[in-house]
C-alpha cells in the first residue's frame, strides 16, 4: 500500500489539472478492484450480499454496479462505498470464521443463498486486514495504489472476452439508449483499424456473429477507441477487458 501524493502547482489552463488526472487514474484502478470482487458473482448477488452485510435493503444496486464497472460513474455514492467495505469485510471474517468480528458488524442472517454466494467471493486483502469502505474510497479518490490483485488473475482468457464482448456491448448501447443503426454509424466514422474487422464489428453490433478468439488481440485496440467513443471517455485496453471480463 502506498499513498500518492504529487504537489503541483495551481492550473490556470483548460488543460486536464493533476487532481483531475489522479481522479481519472484511481477509478481506473477501482474498476478493476471491483472487477475482481466480481469475477465469480453476478451483480443481483453483490447487491444481496450488500443486503446481507449492511443488514439494510439497497444500499447497492445492480445499476450501480454495472456504471462503475463499465467507468460511467463520475461520483461514487456514500451508501454504495459503504457497502462495498462491508461486503468485503463481512465476507473476509465469515470465511476467517471470526465471529466476534462479523457479530460486531451485525450483518443479517446468513442464509443458504448467502453462504454460496460468500463462498465464491473472495476477499480483496492488504497485509492480511480485509479492504474497507475508507480504503476504496482512497483508491477511487486517486490517493491510494493498492498492490492486492495476484497477477495471474490480471490474465484475460481471450476465448472468454470473445464469447463475452457481443452481449456486452449490447448491454452498452441500452445503457446509453443508443440504437444499433446509430452505433453502426459510429463506428464506420471513428474505426481505424482493418475494413475487415470493422465488418466484423458491425455483424457483432447487429447480433449476427461474434469475434473469435484469434481476431480479438488484433483488433482489440480498435475496439477499444470505438468503445471509448460510444462512452464519450477514455477507455484503455486493460480498461476494456476487464469491463468484458466481468
Amino acid at each position: 500500500m502506498r499513498l500518492l501524493t504529487v504537489p503541483m502547482p495551481v492550473s490556470t489552463t483548460n488543460a486536464p489539472t493533476s487532481g483531475e488526472r489522479r481522479r481519472e487514474a484511481g477509478r481506473a484502478r477501482f474498476t478493476k478492484l471491483l472487477g475482481f470482487m466480481l469475477r465469480d458473482i453476478s451483480h443481483p448477488e453483490m447487491a444481496s450480499l450488500a443486503d446481507w452485510a449492511t443488514n439494510e435493503l439497497g444500499c447497492l444496486h445492480t445499476s450501480q454496479l454495472s456504471h462503475i464497472r463499465n467507468a460511467k460513474m463520475r461520483m461514487l455514492g456514500v451508501k454504495s462505498l459503504d457497502a462495498l467495505g462491508l461486503i468485503n469485510q463481512a465476507c473476509f471474517h465469515f470465511k476467517a470464521d471470526n465471529r466476534d468480528a462479523l457479530n460486531a458488524m451485525h450483518v443479517a442472517q446468513v442464509t443458504a443463498k448467502i453462504e454460496d454466494i460468500i463462498a465464491r467471493y473472495e476477499p480483496l486483502v492488504d497485509n492480511e486486514r480485509p479492504l474497507n469502505a475508507g480504503d476504496f474510497m482512497l483508491v477511487y479518490l486517486g490517493h491510494l495504489d493498492l498492490d492486492v490483485l495476484p497477477t495471474d488473475d490480471l490474465d484475460v482468457d481471450w476465448g472468454s472476452v470473445a464469447v463475452k464482448f457481443g452481449p456486452w456491448l449490447e448491454e452498452l448501447l441500452i445503457e446509453k439508449g443508443m440504437r444499433t443503426r446509430q452505433a453502426a454509424a459510429e463506428v464506420r466514422v471513428v474505426w481505424t483499424g482493418p475494413e475487415s474487422g470493422k465488418d466484423k464489428l458491425l455483424l457483432v453490433l447487429s447480433g449476427v456473429d461474434d469475434f473469435t478468439d484469434q481476431e480479438l488481440p488484433t483488433l482489440w485496440p480498435h475496439l477499444t477507441k470505438v468503445v471509448s467513443h460510444l462512452m464519450d471517455d477514455e477507455v484503455t485496453e486493460d480498461d476494456l477487458r476487464e469491463m468484458v471480463a466481468t
